[in-house]
């Protein structure tokens, strides 16, 4: 099995090939404890430089080094031997791709008309005491709305790149999603529109992901919808909050591009098992991923089969009035967790655009979101 190498001392870490920091260089290591390359791995400055190229990665440009699956026994240095056999590999599987990115454009032309947007509408009926809260959320993690009043969460990358957005049609009184609609994806529109390629490129991202520079003194919490995300942020400012977007979503590889920073898992009531079996494998591979009970420990067998979420708690919990309290056993997750993170030296505050009228960005303001790309 392929990992990233355990922390031995100062001789386990490397300098990064990409900002060339001395010990901050985490390699992937096979069976034997040898290394991949000597540029495959994972750098630890994660908001400084963010450097990473998987093993899966590596595999793919290197098609050859993938044949045979056995690992030589001989003794190297730097890199792995391996006995190659003669087996018909498809170019197509291990072929790497590159993602292809939207015009920022695409995602300003969404950032207003939120008196329609029907579910920053029930976020703010429901929680009238957290106005601000949910205004700073809206702008922190870019949310859109489109002509018809459906909510567009963009993913956008950690280098401040358009992924696609997705579009999600909520129920305005119960804030779910509604089931008779399918959710959509801004590059499919476009494609109708012939504004971009047939052939887009799209390899998804996690949802908040242009946060992780800004919030490298934060743990990171994963949640399976964007909707658990936005109201995670809003109770939990001091985690920040990323979604995978389907239960299926979450796999040791998306979480590797997290680096080595610390990760807690809260999975839906129906995906506590698949979410748990994922950070087993992450651990063995030298990562530091914990999994909330919270959720599979409340939920009642009805509410497991209805997918019944973070979100769900907080809403419901809200209704009779007891939302502060009922924060407590979120806060004693973090404590079990025993998380020792390191303190930034300084943290980026967002730009942030006018939420009284976003519908007509001034220069000034859209300049400033462009920098931030």
């Amino acid at each position: 099995m392929l990992s990233l190498e355990k922390y031995k001392g100062a001789n386990s870490r490397h300098i990064c090939p990409s900002c060339k920091s001395k010990n901050e260089f985490t390699r992937f290591i096979d069976d034997g404890g040898n290394y991949i390359s000597e540029d495959v791995g994972i750098c630890n400055r994660a908001s400084k430089c963010g450097y990473s190229y998987t093993a899966k990665q590596f595999f793919a440009d290197n098609p050859e080094r993938k044949i045979g699956l056995r690992f030589g026994k001989g003794k190297n240095i730097g890199r792995s031997t391996y006995a190659l056999e003669n087996k018909n590999v498809s170019q197509a599987e291990y072929t790497a791709t590159t993602p292809d990115f939207l015009p920022l454009r695409h995602l300003i032309g969404t950032l207003g008309n939120y008196e329609e947007n029907r579910l920053v509408q029930f976020l703010l009926a429901t929680f009238p005491n957290l106005i601000e809260e949910i205004q700073e959320a809206v702008k922190r993690y870019f949310i859109g709305t489109t002509k018809l009043g459906k909510t567009v969460f963009w993913q956008v990358d950690h280098k401040k790149r358009i992924r696609t957005g997705k579009i999600i049609d909520y129920d305005s009184t119960t804030g779910k999603r509604r089931k008779d609609v399918k959710p959509n994806w801004i590059h499919n529109e476009l494609k109708k529109l012939g504004q971009i390629e047939e052939d887009f490129n799209l390899m998804q991202c996690f949802f908040g992901q242009h946060l992780l520079p800004e919030n490298s003194d934060k743990i990171i919490a994963v949640v399976e919808s964007e909707k658990s995300a936005i109201l995670g942020s809003i109770f939990f400012p001091e985690w920040l909050w990323l979604s995978i977007g389907s239960k299926q979503g979450l796999t040791v590889e998306r979480l590797l591009r997290l680096g080595t920073r610390q990760v807690m898992l809260f999975p839906d009531a129906d995906g506590f098992d698949q979410w748990q079996a994922v950070a087993s494998d992450a651990n063995r591979q030298g990562l530091d991923v914990r999994v909330s009970t919270l959720i599979e420990t409340l939920a009642t067998d009805e509410q497991k089969k209805d997918g019944y979420d973070i979100a769900d708690y907080l809403i419901e919990q809200a209704r009779v009035a007891r939302v502060e309290p009922v924060l407590q056993p979120i806060v004693e997750q973090v404590k079990q967790s025993e998380a020792r993170v390191e303190q930034s030296e300084a943290r980026v505050e967002p730009t942030i655009i006018d939420f009284a009228n976003p519908c007509t960005l001034d220069q000034a303001t859209v300049d400033a979101l462009c920098n931030r790309f």
